[in-house]
């Protein structure tokens, strides 16, 4: 076995550097190799980092939640090495614990944070047991893949070791019911928020009781399955939380909210404030500083397509990711709520990454932006089901000579920028993920072209 484990750490890191030689990210190949050469290699290299790992795992919010954790630990002075950008089956992880891992075997960091598909839940906690797992929600997402919802919460609830302290979103009665009978639980929550009401039409997930499977009752919906619910039939209700958003207000420059004082996240979309919470109980439960918690909060920059940012020449842009019907209500909610014009590119894959099945996108509340509730000048339909978003659009309202199909997401991006007095109005690409990192890349280098431009020109 050792022989087999140095070969496959050396094999791994050499790799590792020839992509990087070439300009590749390379996690996923050469976490490929490694694996095929030991398979337990995952099992020896998180035993090197002192402070034990993290998982967050979840269908919405795992890459934003690792991110928002990782800039709070940072901020205490920790080191820490996490799958940034999203890599979170086997082979990512295995490449992310390559690139922080020694020659030697030796850990460069004090801990892990890993994002971990559910699915890879399972195999992953074969090889470790994590010493905190947050837990942010369930929805149903790529079908294809996971199956029923059911199944996706029973294969992770079945796989967490007991000895792992589980961080649950007690507003998901999905993700609550995982707590049931177990001891070394803590729960985070909001209170309400500008949006929540009494009733809702919205599609929701968890509306029976994992206990006796009667109907929940709820006097107030956030969004989603997510509010503050309880069973008449039995006990089964929203566990207490012991972080609790209160006086949630979201402005242009991100979100405000108090627990024991004032917190701002620089993120608009109330779903990263579950993210913020997320990170914030993590973090707790790992006894950093609640100053700590909050200048990490505070001076998080959002990356890899979760509302990043992008100042191109004339105009600024936002990239999200949208990937199931409850994560796309939400940002169509943000959008509802910006008072300015709004310019949108929505790009559509249907690869094996996205879930190839799309129908999906008939469960997207579309209508409200056709409602006139949004002042929309651009809508651009991409990606590799272009005409399905477009098909989509028009039966919610939009009127056909506002919709424009262009399967090419550098041209696309292209026509976007066209529009004359576009610096004074909100930009958004909304892709799925397939079509995230070519687009992230298409907008990296033209914001590289556009910096180049505006030096030429003031020489």
């Amino acid at each position: 076995m050792k022989v087999r484990f140095w070969l496959a750490l050396w094999s791994g890191k050499i790799v590792s550097l020839i992509l990087k030689v070439l300009g590749k990210k390379g996690t996923t190949f050469p976490g490929f190799i490694t694996r095929k050469i030991c398979p337990e290699i995952i099992r020896f290299l998180a035993l090197s980092f002192k402070e034990g790992t993290v998982i967050i795992t979840g269908t919405n919010g795992k890459t934003t939640t690792n991110n928002l954790l990782a800039s709070i630990l940072k901020t205490a002075g920790l080191k820490v090495a996490f799958n940034r950008e999203g890599a979170n089956m086997l082979t990512g992880i295995t490449g992310t614990l390559l690139q922080n891992t020694s020659f030697s075997g030796k850990g460069k960091a004090d801990i892990l944070l890993l994002e971990v598909d559910e699915a890879t839940v399972p195999g992953l906690c074969e090889q470790l047991t994590p010493r905190l797992a947050v837990i942010t929600n369930f929805f149903r997402d790529q079908l294809d893949r996971y199956g029923e919802l059911d199944t996706t919460i029973k294969l992770v609830k079945d796989a967490l070791p007991s000895d792992t302290k589980l961080i649950l979103n007690a507003d998901d009665p999905l993700v609550a019911q995982i707590g049931i009978g177990k001891t070394d639980v803590y729960y985070y929550g909001v209170r309400s928020l500008p949006s929540s009401k009494a009733d809702s039409d919205e599609t929701r997930e968890g509306r029976y009781c994992a206990t006796c499977g009667q109907e929940l009752t709820y006097t107030l919906f956030h969004y989603g399955q997510l509010g503050i619910y309880k069973c008449l039939f039995c006990d089964f209700k929203r566990p207490e939380p012991h972080i609790e958003a209160v006086d949630v207000h979201q402005e242009e420059q991100g979100i405000s909210f108090y627990v024991d004082e004032e917190y701002n996240i620089p993120l608009l979309g109330f779903y990263n404030l579950y993210n913020a919470l997320g990170a914030f109980s993590a973090a707790d439960c790992l006894n950093i500083a609640r100053e700590d918690i909050r200048l990490g909060l505070m001076k998080f920059v959002s990356d890899a397509g979760r509302m990043e940012q992008f100042a191109l020449q004339g105009y600024d842009l936002t990239l999200t990711l949208v990937k199931n019907p409850t994560g796309f209500n939400q940002v169509i909610q943000t959008l509802v709520e910006i008072d300015k014009p709004l310019h949108l590119l929505i790009a559509i894959n249907d690869l094996a990454a996205d879930g190839r099945d799309i129908s999906w996108l008939w469960d997207v509340d579309f209508e409200i932006l056709a409602t006139n509730k949004a002042d929309i000048h651009q809508l651009l339909c991409s990606g590799l089901r272009a005409e399905d978003i477009a098909l989509r659009l028009k039966y919610a309202g939009f009127a056909e000579d506002k919709i424009v199909i262009e399967k090419s997401l550098a041209q696309a991006v292209v026509k976007l920028g066209e529009y004359q007095n576009i610096e004074k109005d909100a930009v958004f690409i909304l892709p799925t993920y397939t079509a995230l990192f070519p687009l992230r890349d298409i907008l990296v280098t033209k914001k590289g072209s556009d910096v180049k431009l505006v030096e030429e020109e003031s020489a």
